[in-house]
């Protein structure tokens, strides 16, 4: 099983969402853009976990209190490889939540990725803007989103698509 640990946002947030990647989608050559159900925010990607370790995710996640607060999503960028996202204001409690979560895993014997933690939303990858298109690195409409806490999510494909389904205990 595929697991990521993450923060879900409401119907509203993620309608926001869209409309910032509709922009990036009018203004794209190509591209793969995150379906709407899809919109999250990472905060720790656990890779391939069997199912048998489970109780051990869920008895970590239940370990670390992380929320409610709030998130103000206003960044623009991309990274290497055309993945343009969304990125929030630095927001301390979500670092501290992240730097928590990321231990416990460790601790519980959970192998992680090493690079540095980039807070964001994913938008789309393999994206190409048309020339002479620069999207703006602020929006003059931030996105406000409260987090009530870290869920457990799987990625899987679904009849080709893929999915992000939030898992409970």
């Amino acid at each position: 099983m595929r697991l990521f640990i993450g923060l879900p946002f409401s119907h509203q947030v993620r309608r926001d969402l869209l409309r910032v990647q509709k922009q990036l989608q009018k203004n794209a050559v190509k591209g793969n853009f995150t379906a709407v159900e899809n919109f999250h925010l990472t905060l720790t990607f656990l890779g391939e976990v069997k199912e048998d370790r489970l109780p051990v995710v869920f008895d970590a996640l239940a370990s670390v209190p992380m929320g409610p607060f709030a998130l103000t999503l206003d960044r623009l960028g991309s990274f290497e490889g055309g993945i343009w996202y969304l990125a929030p204001r630095p927001s301390p409690a979500l670092m501290e939540g992240q730097v928590r979560l990321a231990q416990i895993f460790r601790e519980r014997g959970f192998r992680l990725e090493a690079s540095p933690y980039i807070p964001h939303v994913t938008l789309g990858r393999k994206i190409l803007l048309r020339k002479g298109y620069c999207p703006p690195a602020t929006l003059s409409r931030p996105i406000l989103a409260r987090s009530e806490g870290p869920w457990l999510f799987l990625s899987h494909r679904v009849e080709g698509a893929l999915r992000y389904d939030v898992l409970t205990p």
